[in-house]
């Protein structure tokens, strides 16, 4: 790997460990105010809606400018807002922050994907995303267990940890990241709709869907997952983030042990099929069994984690060898996760509420469709390198 390579993936590294300090004790916050998992839902879904409008205008305006000012820019409004939202006790006034968050937050991740783009060839690409995905993925597995550990005996002391840490990530990005895009391009002015036209004829319409319905599964499972640890077992920040940290640590040994000997023999169509029927079977089976026997729950959860690393490396390579700007693709990419993120929120939030095991075989079936899906598609992706 190159030094940019290193450097973009310590820097994202950075950004998701600081970024995930709120997670753990988003749901004290919301508990203190007297609410439950519908307003924890709704929470994560107007990030996603900021997330959503705004992905592709950030992709735009770095292909135009560069990916660092953004970068830089990112972190420091993302520190006010999580100010702000630790701060709130009026559910008006923490939805208005979460947009907040959402809005500015994602230029680093868009900016941050078009530069890991940048810098790298279609021959490795994937391999390095599926290190960029379990790293970056790890350090915010880290971020729920310091912030539940900051923000055990008050949740206020993560906000303003997380606070300080994301301006001090805004200097680190100043001095460090040199820019990968020198090219200034006329970058014309549209709406998501127009962008997504553009590519109309080719599978990216398609490979934006799918990524679409995987963050609603991955959202829907993380938040309804959360609402369980704290509102079923009445587990405290602390332990949630402990929870969380397993997850990231069996992520990334998929992803730098078992990934590359996936790679091997199978390419990222049949990968992120498998990976998909599998997330798809061991949620099932984890219901089934939750009642059971907790220990087989337990093992069929760590394959389901396992697994669930996997996809979106696999689909990221795949959608960035098929665009015409980095910015602009990574900044649709990001919006289809964004539009997945707010229904998932929604819907976790909501059906959580109602029956709890109904939430988790839901988004099972919703795997099972995808997969279905991707199989209908499978000439298709022959055509991609």
């Amino acid at each position: 790997m190159n030094k940019k390579v290193i450097t973009i993936i310590s820097i994202m590294t950075m950004t998701l460990f600081i970024n995930n300090f709120a997670h753990p004790v988003t749901p004290e916050l919301v508990d203190s105010i007297g609410y439950g998992s519908f307003l924890l839902g709704v929470l994560f879904a107007a990030m996603a809606f900021a997330n959503l409008t705004l992905s592709p205008f950030w992709g735009k305006m770095s292909d135009k400018y560069g990916r660092k000012p953004f970068m830089i820019m990112g972190p420091i409004g993302y520190s006010f807002a999580q100010l702000g939202f630790g701060f709130s006790t009026h559910p008006l006034a923490i939805i208005f922050f979460r947009l907040m968050a959402g809005g500015i937050a994602c230029a680093s991740f868009v900016c941050g994907m078009a530069y890991l783009i940048d810098v790298t060839d279609k021959h490795n690409r994937t391999k390095i995303m599926a290190l960029y995905t379990a790293v970056t993925g790890f350090a915010g597995t880290l971020g729920h267990l310091a912030g539940g550990f900051i923000g055990d005996s008050n949740y206020h002391y993560t906000f303003i940890a997380q606070s300080s840490l994301s301006l001090v990530s805004s200097l680190v990005i100043f001095i460090f990241l040199k820019e990968s895009h020198h090219k200034t391009q006329l970058v014309q002015k549209g709406s998501l709709i127009k962008d997504f036209k553009k590519y109309r004829n080719t599978l990216v319409p398609f490979l934006l869907l799918i990524t679409m319905f995987t963050s609603f599964v991955f959202i829907g499972f993380r938040n309804s997952f959360n609402s369980y640890m704290k509102f079923v077992m009445d587990l405290g920040p602390k332990y949630i983030g402990i929870v969380m940290a397993i997850t990231g640590l069996i992520g990334i040994m998929m992803n730098i042990g078992i990934f590359p000997l996936i790679k091997k023999k199978f390419n990222d169509y049949n990968a992120l099929a498998i990976s998909l029927i599998m997330m798809g079977i061991t949620l099932s089976l984890a219901i089934v069994y939750e009642s059971i026997n907790f220990n087989i729950t337990i093992v069929i959860l760590i394959v389901f984690f396992a697994f669930l690393a996997l996809y979106r490396p696999l689909l990221q390579s795949i959608i960035s060898k098929l665009g015409h700007r980095n910015g602009e693709i990574m900044g649709l990419n990001n919006a289809s996760h964004a539009f997945g993120m707010m229904g998932g929120s929604f819907y976790a939030g909501a059906i959580f509420e109602l029956h709890v095991s109904a939430t988790f075989y839901s988004l099972a079936f919703i795997c099972f469709i995808i997969f279905l899906l991707l199989l209908g598609k499978r000439n298709n992706f022959e055509k991609i390198g």
